[in-house]
């Protein structure tokens, strides 16, 4: 979830304590660190220890421990969304969640997730490895559109590499954990271990319900009201919404992340390449296997539609190519590994099972885009442009994701349904 979001104004309420400690400031991080047996990894002595809050999402907060031997990050879940408070309340398990995802992709995915040290369950404190040397995609994202408004020349990012190894840490995923993968006693019991019922009611709540009706989560610019207040009758919208809701709840097909959006992923440079880190899996689940893609792909559309309106066209068009080279990149590798199945996913040949989960994707590709509209959690893509531009990024985005979830299909509007369906579910 964004961080880019009102306060809700209505919402069951909890006292303002928890029933353990929470980290607030440094010498809380560091007495922790040094009660769990992390310090002598950072520095000889406490007063060595330098910290920081980092907190950016919505739901924990994180801090940043350094010392002349070596730094860690420290995230705690509260029992409460952290960008709210106690008014909205959820279970601090989730960082129990969010350790297991990162276990099982240690093993699937080493090089694209932070190491991770075992989950304190009683203060509900997850210690990992440090990534500050790296940027939020989103951070950077807004940071190259800033350049290019001052008339300079924006940070370098390759996009398409970017995509690359978003879509093999999708299909990796993908292979290892659905029924190409697993027999069918082993994908029900993952099924079962990785089950997270509080957090797929949130994004139920977040992402394919709340911003389809008059809630005070929600939030909008005046310019679209009308637009906005059309979802809530749009019947043919509705419908697909609910195929979507569906699709959530039904198609336990293999285990994703959950919230694969720009604020989930860090960029940087390791070793003079470019490394990506992929990060925050606590809403994983066993899922639709297209979802994580259509998050990302959303927010790239973001991204892009936000580079076109400062004009920056060659920009624009290289943030949307990392939408086909995350397809090139699962697809390839899917079928690749496709002899060595196990399983068959639904009875599916390769070419059918590749072609829903496209269409998954890009249905979930919508619903994002819609709540970063018309929901509780906007990007910063595009609430940092120029305030004269705003209104039409999110006018193209609104256009956009409605055709996506009605349609399935990259479609830009309804109106070109029938030209784009015919090529699309290909590799």
């Amino acid at each position: 979830m964004s961080s880019d979001s009102p306060q809700p104004q209505t919402s069951p309420a909890l006292p303002d304590s928890a029933d353990y400690a929470l980290l607030v400031d440094r010498d809380d991080v560091v007495a922790y660190l040094d009660g769990a047996g992390y310090l002598p990894r950072l520095a000889a002595s406490a007063d060595q220890i330098e910290v920081d809050e980092v907190t950016a999402g919505n739901m924990n907060r994180v801090f940043i421990a350094r010392g002349p031997l070596g730094s860690l990050a420290v995230k705690q879940a509260p029992p409460w969304v952290q960008a709210v408070g106690p008014a909205w309340p959820i279970d601090p398990n989730r960082i129990a969640s969010e350790a297991r995802a990162y276990a099982m992709l240690a093993d699937l995915a080493p090089a694209s997730v932070p190491s991770v040290e075992p989950v304190d369950l009683d203060r509900y404190v997850l210690v990992m490895e440090d990534l500050s040397d790296l940027d939020v995609l989103r951070d950077v994202l807004v940071r190259q559109v800033a350049d290019v408004v001052a008339g300079a020349e924006p940070v370098a990012l390759d996009f398409e590499a970017l995509g690359t190894v978003v879509g093999r840490f999708s299909a990796e995923l993908t292979l290892a954990t659905s029924r190409a993968g697993l027999g069918p006693d082993e994908h029900a019991a993952l099924i079962e271990t990785a089950a997270n019922p509080e957090l797929c009611a949130l994004t139920v709540d977040a992402v394919l319900d709340e911003p389809y009706r008059l809630n005070d989560h929600n939030h909008w610019i005046p310019e679209l009201d009308a637009e906005v207040r059309a979802l809530y009758t749009d019947t043919e919208l509705l419908a697909a919404v609910a195929d979507v809701r569906e699709i959530f709840a039904t198609r336990a097909e293999a285990l994703i992340h959950g919230d694969l959006h720009s604020g989930s992923l860090m960029v940087g440079v390791r070793g003079g390449e470019q490394a990506t880190k992929v990060f925050d899996p606590e809403f994983s689940f066993v899922g639709p296997a297209g979802m994580d893609l259509g998050l990302f792909w959303a927010n790239l559309t973001i991204a892009s539609i936000a580079a076109t309106q400062v004009d920056a066209t060659a920009l624009a068009a290289a943030r949307a190519s990392a939408i086909e080279s995350s397809w090139s990149a699962f697809g390839a590798l899917v079928a690749e590994r496709w002899p060595q199945r196990v399983g068959t996913p639904d009875g599916l040949d390769l070419d059918a099972w590749l072609a829903r989960i496209r269409s998954d994707a890009w249905r979930f590709a919508g619903v994002e885009a819609v709540r970063r509209v018309a929901g509780y959690s906007h990007a910063a893509d595009f609430t940092t442009l120029p305030a004269e531009r705003i209104p039409a990024a999110y006018a193209d985005l609104l256009g956009r994701a409605r055709a996506w979830i009605i349609t399935g299909t990259s479609a830009a509007s309804t109106e070109s349904t029938a030209s784009t369906a015919s090529t699309e579910g290909t590799l």
